[in-house]
This record gives C-alpha cells, sequence and structure tokens, in this order.
C-alpha cells in the first residue's frame, strides 16, 4: 500500500491504537455545457440583491443553491465581499472574551448584523460546556458553570458570512434592545461587524444544519448525509447540494484500522477495523442553527467483548465537519511498550472520484496537483505529511472541494504519514463500491512510549472550492482566520447596555 494522503472528513479514531433557490419559486434552472446547473440571469442578478439583504436566504429556501453554476456561486460569495474560507468560516467566541456577559442569563442575548441599511438578527447559539471539554449534553457529564448563565467556557457560534460590511448606526437603525458590544473582526485589510444585543427578541429561525438523532441523518444548506445508527463511521450517503452530481453518493465509508504485533515482529499482526471492531455510536445531540454537536460513544470491540469506551464529539456545520476526542487511557503507558510496528490508519474511501485533484502538504509542487486516475504517479508517491505540516486536498471537478487537517499536541508526539491509494483494483471487506477511488487519509505509525492521554482536533473543510492553490489556501485561509476585537460602542453613535 502506498502512504500518501486524505482529504476528508469524519475520521480520526486514534482512539488510541486500539482503539473520527425557489427563491423565486418559478422557473428552474437551466443546464450550462458540461452539465452544471445555471440560473437564468435576470434571476441571477435579483438573488445577489436579496442576498446582500437577507444572508439566510440559501437556508430559508434550500433549493436555491442547486440551481447555481459553480461560477454563480463563486460570483454570489464575492459579491457578498467574502471568499470560498470566509464564506465557509464559523465563528466561535469563548464567554470568556467578553467579560460583559458573565453570569448573565443566557436567554437575554442575540447577535445582529447590518444587511441592506438595517440592523437584523442572524443565526447564532450559546452552547454550555461540562468539565471534560464537550458541548454539554444533559446526562453526560457534569456542566462547568451553571446552567443558562453564560460561563467563561461556554460558546457563542455563527457564521462569518453573516456579518455586515456597514457599521450599526443608532441614529438611523432603530432595534429592540440594547448593544453589547460590537463584534469587528479584520481581513485582508477589510472589516465586518456583528453586535452583541441584550433584551431583544428578535430571532432569525433559519437553521444551516439539522442532524436527526433517531436516523443519523444530516441536512444542511450545502450537502447531507447519513450513517448507520449504531457506528457512525458507517455511511450509508454522503452527498452535495451543488455542481454536476447533486445526490450522487460521495462517499463509501470511513476506513480505519488497527493494525500491530505485540512484543515482537515475529508474533502474529492483530487487526482491528471500523467494520467489526471500532463502534462509534452517537449517544446524544446539541442542536443549533449554525452547528449540532454530536457526542459519540467509541467502544473497541475485541472478541466481541467491549475492551473500553471513549467520549468524543462531532460538531456538523454547513460546510465543515469537526471532530474532537479528548481521551484519558488508564495503562496505555504500559500497554504502548507492548507495540510493535503499529499503524493507525484513519482514510475516507471515496465512491468513484475518477479525474479528481489531490495534493497534501508535502508534495512535488504545493500549490500543484495531480489527477485521481486508477494509477499512483510520481507526484502522488511523493506526496506526504508530517505532524507540523498535516493537510490534504481532494478537489472533485463537480463543484465542492475537500480540504482537511488535524492538530496533533507537542505532548503526544506521534509519527503521521500519508495514506493513499489510487487503484480500482484494491479491494477491501464490507466495501458498496469496491476498490480505492481514492482512499486516503492518515497513517500514524510511530506511537510514543509513555503517555495516558489524547487530545484530537481533526477539521474537514467543504468548501465549493478554494479559489487558490491548496497550500495558499492553507497559508492564507485556514492558518490566518479573521482578526476579531471586541469594542465597547460608543454612545454618541449607539444604543448600549451598561456593564
Amino acid at each position: 500500500m502506498k502512504r500518501k494522503k486524505f482529504d476528508g472528513f469524519v475520521l480520526t479514531r486514534i482512539a488510541v491504537f486500539i482503539t473520527f433557490f425557489a427563491c423565486f419559486i418559478s422557473i428552474g434552472p437551466t443546464w450550462a455545457e458540461g452539465g452544471f446547473p445555471e440560473m437564468e440571469a435576470t434571476r441571477f442578478q435579483t438573488l445577489l440583491g436579496e442576498y446582500e439583504k437577507n444572508p439566510t436566504i440559501l437556508a430559508e429556501q434550500r433549493d436555491l443553491i442547486k440551481e447555481l453554476s459553480p461560477q454563480q456561486l463563486s460570483d454570489a460569495i464575492d459579491h457578498l465581499g467574502l471568499n470560498h474560507y470566509t464564506y465557509l468560516h464559523p465563528v466561535e467566541i469563548r464567554g470568556k472574551e467578553i467579560p460583559a456577559l458573565l453570569g448573565k442569563d443566557i436567554g437575554q442575548y442575540s447577535v445582529m448584523s447590518v444587511r441592506g441599511g438595517k440592523m437584523i438578527p442572524i443565526p447564532f447559539q450559546l452552547d454550555e460546556y461540562d468539565d471534560s471539554g464537550f458541548v454539554y449534553l444533559e446526562g453526560e457529564g457534569d456542566i462547568d458553570g451553571t446552567i443558562g448563565i453564560i460561563d467563561d467556557e461556554d460558546e457563542l457560534v455563527f457564521m462569518y458570512r453573516d456579518t455586515g460590511r456597514q457599521r450599526y448606526d443608532a441614529a438611523t437603525m432603530l432595534i429592540n434592545g440594547k448593544v453589547v458590544r460590537e463584534l469587528e473582526f479584520t481581513k485582508n485589510n477589510g472589516k465586518r461587524y456583528a453586535y452583541v444585543i441584550e433584551g431583544s427578541s428578535d430571532r432569525n429561525r433559519s437553521n444551516y444544519v439539522d442532524y436527526d438523532l433517531k436516523t443519523s441523518t444530516a441536512t444542511n444548506v450545502f450537502y447531507g448525509f447519513q450513517t448507520q445508527t449504531d457506528n457512525f463511521l458507517m455511511f450509508k450517503d454522503f452527498y452535495a447540494n451543488v455542481g454536476d452530481k447533486q445526490g450522487h453518493r460521495v462517499l463509501d465509508s470511513v476506513y480505519a484500522t488497527i493494525e500491530t504485533h505485540v512484543l515482537s515482529t515475529w508474533s502474529p499482526k492483530i487487526h482491528l477495523n471500523t467494520f467489526e471492531h471500532i463502534k462509534a455510536i452517537p449517544i446524544g445531540v446539541v442542536k443549533g442553527p449554525v452547528r449540532d454537536a454530536v457526542i459519540i460513544a467509541l467502544t473497541v470491540v475485541v472478541a466481541k467483548v467491549p475492551v473500553f469506551k471513549i467520549r468524543a464529539q462531532m460538531d456538523i456545520y454547513d460546510q465543515m465537519l469537526g471532530f474532537n476526542a479528548r481521551i484519558n487511557i488508564p495503562g496505555a503507558d504500559i500497554l504502548s511498550r507492548f507495540l510493535v510496528e503499529p499503524h493507525i490508519i484513519i482514510a475516507l474511501d471515496f465512491n468513484e472520484q475518477s479525474g479528481a485533484r489531490v495534493n497534501a502538504a508535502i508534495s512535488p509542487e504545493a500549490d500543484g496537483w495531480e489527477f485521481v486516475d486508477g494509477k499512483v504517479s510520481d507526484f502522488e508517491s511523493n506526496m506526504d505529511i508530517d505532524r507540523e505540516r498535516t493537510w490534504l486536498w481532494l478537489s472533485s471537478n463537480h463543484g465542492w472541494d475537500v480540504f482537511a487537517r488535524i492538530n496533533i499536541p507537542e505532548t503526544f508526539p506521534v509519527g503521521v504519514q500519508l495514506y493513499y491509494q489510487d487503484d480500482p483494483d484494491d479491494h477491501i471487506a464490507y466495501e458498496n463500491f469496491p476498490g480505492a477511488f481514492p482512499r486516503m487519509g492518515f497513517d500514524v505509525y510511530k506511537l510514543p512510549k509513555d503517555f495516558s492521554q489524547i487530545d484530537l482536533d481533526v477539521q474537514f473543510f467543504f468548501p465549493d472550492m478554494l479559489g487558490m492553490g491548496p497550500s495558499s489556501f492553507h497559508k492564507n485561509e485556514t492558518g490566518a482566520v479573521p482578526e476579531l476585537a471586541i469594542n465597547i460602542p460608543t454612545k454618541t453613535t449607539t444604543n448600549i447596555a451598561a456593564d
């Protein structure tokens, strides 16, 4: 097997080596040459004007995004003063960053921005956290702070795309409530604004995401998926709502294995996989209009006997999946000394992405690519990742990309390399669609000899496209988020609440 790269989204079970627009509902889209949809030009211009005034129009009228060609969606993003990263970027602000809110009732606060010359409510949520660092789910863990009260680790979440380019002017823009803080964002010499409001009953009821725990189904604006209800790693469907193959299944499964000798290279190799031995069971979800946080119980089963369980969290956004696992493993330092040449492989097994472009953080050309074509070229053979350089990229050529990265704490010095297969004749058990088209992911091949905790953070971005080379996207976008300043509005220009 070639070691190479990955793109993807929902994985990460290094569960420790034994263990992630009807907008104007009239006429439908035409289909441009090449098979992409294309909204009629006059309707599209009208949509641009409406989108500037109403940032949630695509969430309110879900079929609109399906009518846009890749170029039209790109033009709409540009029209809003955004790029392909800032359009998908969720803003996450901890309570301790806004001290004026601490100790206050969560229900008293909301978020607004200026769009179309008016101050309007935008989708937001204030999530509480437990003492293990996960979003608080009643009955799972102890809350960090007080229920219903804004504490240090509670988190305000909204979409950067919903901010406005215009500042609030109290003299001309009346609101129901008081402005507590101005949130000023700066990126590439441009500024955008959002406002924390106290005492307003106005709410935007649009949802960018919607995960149903009973069926383990997510229906988002940009994409959707369904997993097996007894294993979050086993997908029954994963599709995009954009491009020329809308609704087409993109992913076969998350493919994760743990392979190792014990005590000696001469010993039989232990082989565990996500199909039979590693189960990720969703046990609850904390819902919001911007993010649904799915709490997961990961269980490693050997000889039909559960060896141990850990908790993890999967954050579902409109164009992003985030996996976080904080794992305490009693005896792990002893166990790891028995493992010889371990490999923990976590990969995405794609469904027929021939013609897609791929690259990784270490490659012959940082902003270049190679095509998925059923054989591994010299370019692909030289792609790789390491602890510091961990991004992976696949561009489908069907109107969507995947960009992934993993953050490895300094306290967990593992060895990581790229896992990559581009071979239609390479089959694994339990595949729905035989062959690697491609199969991409992480190979954790070296474990420290003394550790008891793992803290993992994996993010999968699903932009419509990068808008630049993958290395530039990592350097200038995912690695350079908008800078935030939290301002006290002046009384001459705004209504403000007393601190």
